[in-house]
């Protein structure tokens, strides 16, 4: 279904019609219009060949990406297979194949900032963070990541790369596009739909009237209190990325997921490069439940939905708890480890045994 709302919307813009209303597809796009320019090209072939051809472009990525990281990490072999080898098999990755999204593109992204921040690269790092962010504005507080550090060449790069990309696609686009897609996404609300995984979202389903599960109690200013929730979250991952760099990036990322009103179950793709290099410190234990959570398949707690009980209710809300899960994980990870592992002749990373 994804795939179908981007190659409509790049269909729409190639015929020169209105990229998100009235495109043929069965939604409008909730990305804004530089996704469209980037989709483009795919708009030019027949919908079928343009969604294999995507999938496979995303294969691709995924596999790089998790392959990239494995050697930056100087993972073991053996490692390296079961932590790359779960994660091109988990749920988030195969329903983001299945449904055409874009989630490893941005994954790659990430990636790419931090393994040039790792080589002292930071223009090149802001560079690849304002691309990520540009194409989806919900993830904006990995920002904090270099302005925490006080890194500040990285800082206006973010700013800078995010900034030119956007005013690209407007050109392209038309100024009506922007507006367009500020007006959808400022209309959606989180409505209790249980894969969406978010603080917010979470509490609209479990203290507000929606169609599908009975709520544990009709409290909607818990939906208040779980942006300000997301928002401590994103604090704290603040200071962790100033104390432990390489960690903080992806307990941002995290913390960007809990504080924001939508963000569906592939998102936890989004992840794996911080399970990855969780196992490189030698944190095996923590790294496999991680990937154990990635494994259980979004069906799972679809089936409590309409059953109108308190389990169900927290039963509906699992993916929440794995989300909140890999944040901890990140987020209380020992500084000391993070220290030894970044320490001269340490190897870049403790031996996984």
């Amino acid at each position: 279904m994804d795939f179908d709302v981007f190659w409509h919307s790049a269909k729409a813009l190639l015929d020169g019609r209105n990229i998100y209303f009235g495109t043929g597809g069965p939604d409008s796009s909730a990305n804004p219009p530089l996704w469209t320019v980037l989709m483009a090209p795919l708009g030019l072939l027949e919908p079928l060949a343009a969604y294999r051809s995507f999938v496979l472009i995303t294969l691709l990525t995924s596999l790089g990406y998790l392959a990239w990281m494995a050697d930056e990490l100087r993972l073991r072999v053996g490692w390296a297979v079961v932590g790359v080898g779960v994660l091109l098999l988990s749920s988030p990755l195969l329903g983001t194949l299945a449904l055409g999204q874009m989630y490893p593109l941005l994954a790659l992204g990430l990636v790419a900032a931090w393994v040039s921040d790792r080589r002292d690269r930071p223009v090149l790092s802001g560079f690849a963070l304002g691309l990520v962010v540009a194409v989806k504005p919900q993830l904006v507080p990995i920002i904090l990541w270099p302005l925490a550090r006080r890194k500040w060449g990285m800082f206006w790069a973010t700013l800078s790369s995010g900034a030119v990309a956007t005013l690209v696609s407007i050109i392209v686009t038309g100024p009506r596009a922007m507006l367009d897609w500020l007006s959808y996404v400022g209309n959606r609300r989180p409505d209790g739909f249980w894969d969406n995984h978010t603080l917010p979202g979470s509490a609209v389903r479990l203290f507000a009237e929606n169609n599908f599960v009975e709520p544990l109690a009709i409290a909607p200013w818990m939906v208040t209190v779980a942006y300000v929730l997301g928002m401590a979250a994103v604090v704290l991952s603040a200071i962790k990325a100033r104390r432990d760099p390489e960690m903080g990036l992806w307990a941002l990322v995290a913390a960007s997921l809990l504080a924001s009103p939508i963000a569906w179950h592939n998102y936890l793709l989004l992840l794996g490069p911080g399970i990855l290099l969780l196992l490189s410190r030698g944190q095996k234990a923590a790294a496999l439940f991680l990937l154990a959570l990635q494994s259980i398949p979004p069906q799972w707690p679809g089936l409590w939905k309409d059953e109108g009980t308190t389990l169900a209710a927290l039963a509906l809300t699992l993916y929440l708890y794995i989300l909140i899960a890999h944040w901890l994980a990140f987020l209380t990870h020992n500084e000391k480890t993070a220290r030894e592992a970044a320490a001269p002749g340490a190897g870049q990373s403790v031996p996984a045994e």
